[in-house]
């Protein structure tokens, strides 16, 4: 299960890197080499937190017993 949700942190982290990107292009700092791995590794990290703060899936909000 892990599995599958760090690879859907990651397919997001790659979507959100790409509008920002696009976002950026033709701004002086977009040309410098590694930004656009600069702009993903601070999505990627951001992700990971808040997916980490999310409640457990396992839980039944509302059907509490």
């Amino acid at each position: 299960m892990a599995r599958d949700i760090d690879w859907t942190l990651f397919e997001k982290a790659v979507d959100i890197t790409g509008s920002a990107l696009r976002g950026t292009m033709g701004l002086e700092n977009s040309k410098e080499a590694g930004y656009a791995g600069d702009v993903f590794r601070a999505v990627w990290d951001a992700l990971k937190e808040a997916a980490a703060e999310l409640p457990d899936r396992q839980s039944n909000p509302g059907f509490g017993r």
